[in-house]
């Protein structure tokens, strides 16, 4: 075997790392998936907490978690809005709708809870029904435009958008958020970076629908 055939191939391992961690975290699938989830569930409980204590939530409210992955924020959020309300989470990877679905069994069951899949441009929620939209460490993956505006079509008049990611998962300046969502028709929109010891800043916006 010659030393060119003895080396690897410029750019393989990279390639091979990304496919891994696409299948971790990007789009969860299999084992992968499964042990992205477990990594989101405990690395994210800080930002999904944050997100349900800024998100004004009690008893009533309807509310739709965006990419709600392993389930731990629709878990958190239910808490606030039960028994009156109800928390529906989407998320486009089975794998993760199947976790959250373990996670959430109890809310489940007692149709509080629904996981369905869906995207921030497909929610399949109907007009002006949820009361609050939470994203977390997901809009990377939105496709912008449509994204917002399909969180602005599903909230009521008053509703709230609350959401927050990692600054070194988004791939644009911080401030398109904003752009976003007042182009969508939000207003009193607020975009904050919030300064972490053990990550980088969180990315964190708050903006409402016009009453």
């Amino acid at each position: 075997m010659s030393a060119k055939a003895d080396r690897p191939q410029a750019g393989a391992a990279p390639n091979g790392l990304m496919r891994v961690l696409d299948a971790a975290f990007g789009h969860p699938r299999g084992l992968a998936g499964r042990l992205g989830g477990t990594v989101m569930a405990w690395g994210n409980r800080r930002q999904e907490r944050w997100a349900v204590d800024r998100a004004e939530l009690r008893p009533g409210h309807r509310v739709i978690m965006v990419g709600c992955g392993p389930g731990v924020g629709v878990a958190l959020a239910i808490e606030q809005v039960f028994p009156s309300g109800f928390v529906r989470g989407v998320d486009p990877s089975a794998t993760m709708r199947a976790m959250a679905n373990r996670r959430c069994a109890g809310p489940i069951a007692a149709g509080a809870v629904e996981i369905s899949e869906g995207t921030a441009e497909h929610t399949s929620c109907t007009d002006q029904s949820m009361d609050v939209a939470i994203s977390v460490n997901n809009v990377m993956l939105w496709e912008r435009v449509p994204g917002f505006t399909e969180m602005f079509r599903a909230l009521r008049p008053g509703g709230l958008l609350v959401l927050t990611v990692h600054r070194h998962v988004l791939p644009d300046p911080a401030d398109n958020l904003r752009t976003h969502a007042v182009a969508a028709g939000f207003v009193d929109v607020t975009l904050t970076e919030r300064r972490r010891r053990w990550n980088s800043p969180a990315v964190e916006l708050i903006a409402r629908r016009p009453r």
